[in-house]
């Protein structure tokens, strides 16, 4: 089954995060063909797929997904930050790179790099292999900035442009090469850090390759737009009225039972909001498509645009991520690749976060070991693991418990630390209504995924242990 990985894999993947040899060791004696594709990801953060639209983004609808291919039921295994900024650049699942949450004791940049992470992603073995690489944008949670400012910095990119400072960094900030930034109109961070990935396009060597990955800030809550885009979606969005925002949750979780209603004004107000911040994320990209066409590097570049994972709106009372539900684990990813991807073609597969170093290393020839699939191969996997460590949303809000889980076209299955299950029919339930996980006739269902859980889900995240119940429903949820 394409979902499992092989003993072999993950024994040579845990050696390398122990110390051995990296499998990036081995990229280095790679020849340096002309006609190696340029790479450019587009990493934006907590970004929904619906803002993905002709309107609210053309340059991307135009330049990428009429040109390239749309994945429609792109997922993240794990819906937070920097799980899943650590299973882009290494390729692994979190149960195989540990980084469970945005700092310590479970994940953020000090665990990425206590782990020995850095010396297995998919910036270094590009590297060995001749490529100049670039990282403009944020990195990975924690306390990278501090490190950034005292002179760090990880190995594999010949060029980084990051932040020293704290904040939401829309305004207000200061970057690793000594620029400070207030809250002029030419200061948004958006804008800012376009120009620094045109400029790496522009000044690297004609003759030799690039790798370049543009991770913005936005459209990350406070949702800050630029000024000249302030406003342009309130008033233009319908009132958002999923049945799922003001569903009967008696049948969720005990931490989801407990959390209040979202105020449908608040709702509405992020949307238009978010909407309003990925415009100059759109303008990125179309600055980034002109400096590749009057480079001569447009046609031999494997573009790729994604986020790092969805966010909840009100959905199952929740204003987050970091939960297996799918308005958290959908994301907008999209491949342009001119001669090798059909232009404005849809691919239906499951495609993962997990997927882009082995997309990448195909592409290029590095022979880079992971986890994942090639996106532009033919392999396809019938479902993937839901992972997710110890969390808390915030002050006063319910503590979500661990969880590990299955998710196929049809399905999704989680069960928490605490004993709750949910099972999920996306064929006739997709706002995920009805957990149909307590109600006999899916008790077959129920044994099925969770097998398939358990197998793909291990190591289990911290805190987290298979329940030994008969599966009957914890006190206060029904059944039937």
């Amino acid at each position: 089954m394409a979902a499992l990985v092989s003993a072999a894999v993950v024994l040579a993947l845990a050696g390398t995060v122990a110390g051995l040899p990296s499998p990036s060791s081995s990229a280095g004696a790679v020849a340096a063909p002309d006609d190696r594709p340029n790479v450019v990801i587009v990493l934006t953060d907590d970004q929904r797929a619906e803002t993905v639209n002709p309107e609210g983004m053309p340059r991307l609808w135009s330049d990428i997904r009429e040109q390239g291919r749309d994945y429609p039921n792109a997922s993240v295994p794990t819906s937070l930050c920097c799980p899943s900024r650590a299973s882009i650049l290494t390729g692994l699942y979190a149960h195989s790179h540990r980084v469970y949450s945005n700092g310590m004791p479970f994940g953020g940049y000090t665990l990425f790099h206590q782990r020995g992470l850095e010396d297995h992603t998919i910036a270094l073995a590009l590297h060995d292999a001749g490529y100049e690489t670039s990282l403009v944008g944020k990195y990975l949670n924690g306390p990278f900035p501090e490190a950034l400012a005292s002179g760090v910095v990880p190995v594999g990119w010949d060029h980084l442009i990051s932040y020293t400072s704290r904040g939401d960094h829309f305004y207000n900030y200061t970057l690793n090469d000594g620029t400070t930034h207030g809250t002029d109109p030419a200061d948004y961070n958006t804008d800012v850090l376009a120009g620094y990935a045109k400029n790496f396009i522009r000044t690297t060597p004609h003759d030799k390759p690039l790798f370049l990955m543009l991770a913005t800030t936005a459209p990350h809550r406070p949702f800050t737009p630029a000024p000249r885009d302030v406003g342009l979606w309130h008033g233009r969005l319908p009132p958002y009225n999923a049945p799922a925002v003001d569903e009967d949750v008696s049948d969720k979780p005990r931490w989801i039972r407990h959390a209040p209603p979202v105020d449908h004004l608040q709702i509405d107000d992020d949307l238009a909001s978010g909407q309003e911040a990925v415009m100059a994320i759109d303008d990125a990209v179309g600055g980034l498509i002109d400096t590749l066409r009057s480079t001569g590097r447009l046609d031999n570049t494997l573009f790729i645009y994604l986020t790092d994972n969805g966010l909840m709106q009100g959905e199952h009372r929740l204003m987050a991520k970091n939960v297996p539900y799918r308005w958290a684990t959908s994301i907008p990813l999209l491949v342009r690749w001119d001669g090798h991807v059909t232009p404005d073609s849809t691919d239906p597969r499951l495609a993962l976060n997990v997927d882009l170093a082995e997309t990448i290393s195909e592409a290029t020839g590095l022979g880079f070991q992971s986890e994942g699939l090639d996106l532009l191969g033919d392999a396809r996997r019938t479902g993937f693991p839901l992972e997710g460590g110890p969390w808390s949303p915030g002050s006063g809000k319910p503590k979500r418990p661990p969880y590990c889980g299955y998710r196929t076209h049809r399905w999704m299955y989680a069960e928490y630390a605490s004993g709750d299950r949910e099972l999920y029919d996306y064929r006739n339930d997709p706002q995920e209504l009805t957990d149909v996980a307590y109600q006999r006739a899916y008790r077959p269902t129920v044994r099925r995924l969770r097998n398939l859980a358990q197998q793909t889900c291990r190591p289990v995240p911290p805190q987290f242990a298979w329940s030994e119940g008969s599966g009957a429903a914890p006190k206060g949820r029904p059944a039937s």
